[in-house]
């Protein structure tokens, strides 16, 4: 085995092979699902910064306007104010890289699992720890790879593909639609609004005219268009791939949206939170500016002269 194979594609191998061999029913539909939200749980750490610096990003951009205003074409004073804002601000503009960064190996390695258990099982046992074959059913599995029942619910096979030799397998291609789709639900979730709802193709006349506009509203234009290209590419690329595969990317992204909801309400509450003291505090400025001016000043004793 190459040293990828045993850093990860083993790992994650005998991972999904556990899970499987102690769930009831040992359906590996159900192993994958879970494989993915222990992922997912164990990148939390990582996703919840990438999403404070994501709506961190959103807040800043009517500064990064006012910055690229003041600086008049100037990029290098252009690019050191931005710096400075982000120091200020607390702002990693390359946050997002590392989810990316660690979730690509991840699915490449589980592209390896699924071959193996889908056209290669004869080398089940080759991947397989020697502790996990004390697992009885794990076991017979090591004994008899060939009985790896690689289906969803025992009904859709995780092994094959939407479209094959031109022919349509329909459980798959629903599947297909529902990682797209599920996809486009995650990214409209962290989507800035555009101030007026004015199109990409109008903000770019104007700017082409010479018009001033607003940066952040151009970029929120701009993602706009993103948010259904990605979903669109999901589902285009998931129609070829194993469906294992395409179960993976849409947990991935069902459990990505409970995550995104998480974060963004936490928010909500400690802006909530940060609004009532401030107007507490607001309310007992005004009542000592009342206790003050309703006093009655006490006069100061009079000197007696001496005779």
């Amino acid at each position: 085995m190459s040293l990828f194979d045993l850093v990860l594609v083993q790992p994650i191998f005998n991972i999904l092979v556990f899970i499987y061999g102690i769930i009831p029913g040992h359906d590996f539909g159900i192993a994958l699902i879970l494989f993915t939200i222990l992922i997912r749980i164990a990148l939390w750490p990582l996703v919840r910064k990438q999403l404070h610096q994501t709506k961190l990003m959103r807040k800043i951009q009517p500064d990064l306007a006012r910055i690229k205003k003041r600086s008049n074409g100037n990029k290098q004073l252009e690019a050191q104010l931005m710096m400075e804002l982000y120091r200020e601000k607390g702002v990693n503009p390359f946050s997002s890289i590392g989810i990316l960064i660690l979730q690509l190996p991840i699915f490449i390695a589980l592209y390896a699992v699924v071959r193996i258990i889908t056209e290669n099982d004869a080398n089940i046992p080759k991947y397989t720890y020697h502790f996990l074959e004390n697992v009885p059913f794990i076991g017979t599995l090591v004994q008899n790879p060939h009985s790896f029942n690689e289906s969803l619910l025992g009904v859709v096979s995780l092994s094959r593909h939407a479209v094959e030799n031109g022919a349509i397998y329909w459980p798959l291609l629903i599947l297909s639609v529902l990682a797209g789709a599920l996809q486009f639900f995650q990214s409209k979730q962290l989507l800035p609004q555009a101030k007026d709802g004015r199109r990409l193709r109008d903000m770019l006349k104007d700017q082409a005219s010479g018009k001033q506009i607003d940066n952040s509203e151009l970029s929120a234009a701009m993602s706009g268009r993103m948010v259904y290209l990605f979903p669109a590419l999901t589902f285009f690329v998931s129609i070829y791939l194993a469906g294992a595969l395409v179960l993976y990317l849409a947990v991935t992204s069902a459990v990505a949206i409970i995550q995104q909801a998480s974060v963004l309400r936490e928010d909500e509450e400690d802006m909530e939170k940060l609004s009532e003291k401030t107007t507490k505090k607001v309310k007992k400025a005004k009542e000592a500016e009342v206790v003050a001016t309703t006093e009655t000043p006490k006069k100061a004793p009079k000197k007696r002269r001496k005779k």
